[in-house]
């Protein structure tokens, strides 16, 4: 079975948004990836300082044509910086690199990805959205919300495609019946994507998702980040010290957030198949084909 994963932060112990990161690990870590069943992948970068996007966007660019891995690579996701800054809907990612949203902003960060943007994640109640989501979209750009706390008339009116790792970045207690969650899932319009690690979503969740948005709404993203692949241990992703656990849980205990995950795509299938709630045939939806679908990318080489 072919995957492709719309949102890999890191692995084997490199973080795309290292502002230290170099060609080298970026291949290193490219290859991993793509030798353990992951066909193609969009390097993604959570909320960073511009410093760290003005360098690391065009490092990886240039890793991947000069090694002819533009099929593999197709593009960005850039998770940020245009989210929420509240706790709980900012996640483990870093408040002081959130930005206002801003036309100027979202082009800068097209030009220094060279015009490679392939999903941009923004928060649907921020002021001046609209603008950045229409500008997007003028230049090819796929757009999901996350890391939000906006309302069901504010997702319905921001027009964006997608939703990012819907039920995760949003704090513990929230409105039992008005929050993105529900509101996601009933926009017929979006898409949503999902973490099936076993540690972000519980199988009664996953279930309720596939359920209700069908198979043809739903795609299964790993979130996997630079300690997929390492042992257990104490590591630091992200301005966060965070926990490794045996089960593979990674967690910043001081905050009481997850960090990001432990394994690829592939051991995400695995678990909807061990879980019972896919058959292989649907598999094949929800991580190759719908994924092509709301990149309007041709699966073919």
């Amino acid at each position: 079975m072919k995957t492709f994963d719309l949102q890999i932060n890191g692995a084997f112990g490199v973080d795309f948004s290292n502002p230290e990161l170099t060609v080298d690990q970026f291949l290193t870590a490219a290859e991993k990836i793509l030798e353990r069943g992951c066909d193609r992948f969009l390097p993604t970068l959570p909320t960073a300082a511009a410093d760290t996007y003005r360098r690391n966007l065009p490092l990886i660019n240039h890793a991947i044509d000069s090694h002819g891995l533009r099929w593999a690579i197709p593009g960005f996701h850039l998770e940020g910086p245009f989210i929420s800054r509240q706790p709980g809907a900012v996640g483990a990612h870093c408040p002081e690199w959130v930005q206002d949203p801003s036309i100027a902003a979202m082009e800068q960060l097209n030009t220094w990805a060279q015009g490679h943007i392939s999903i941009l994640t923004v928060a649907a109640e921020l002021p001046g959205i609209k603008e950045v989501i229409d500008r997007a979209h003028q230049l090819g750009i796929c757009v999901s919300l996350g890391h939000q706390l906006a309302s069901e008339d504010e997702i319905a009116s921001a027009g964006a495609d997608a939703m990012t790792h819907l039920g995760n970045a949003l704090p513990n207690l929230i409105d039992r019946h008005r929050n993105p969650i529900w509101s996601g899932l009933a926009n017929d319009n979006i898409t949503v994507m999902a973490i099936a690690d076993g540690h972000h979503l519980p199988p009664s969740v996953l279930k309720c998702y596939i359920r209700c948005k069908g198979l043809d709404k739903l795609i299964i993203v790993s979130d996997a980040c630079d300690v997929a692949g390492l042992p257990p241990g104490h590591y630091h992703s992200y301005s966060n010290d965070a926990v490794l656990e045996p089960n593979g849980k990674y967690h910043n205990p001081s905050k009481g957030c997850l960090v990001g995950a432990s394994v690829l795509l592939r051991g995400c299938a695995d678990f909807l198949l061990r879980q019972g709630l896919v058959t292989q045939e649907d598999l094949v939806r929800l991580c190759w084909d719908n994924p092509h679908r709301l990149l309007k990318l041709q699966p073919d080489a």
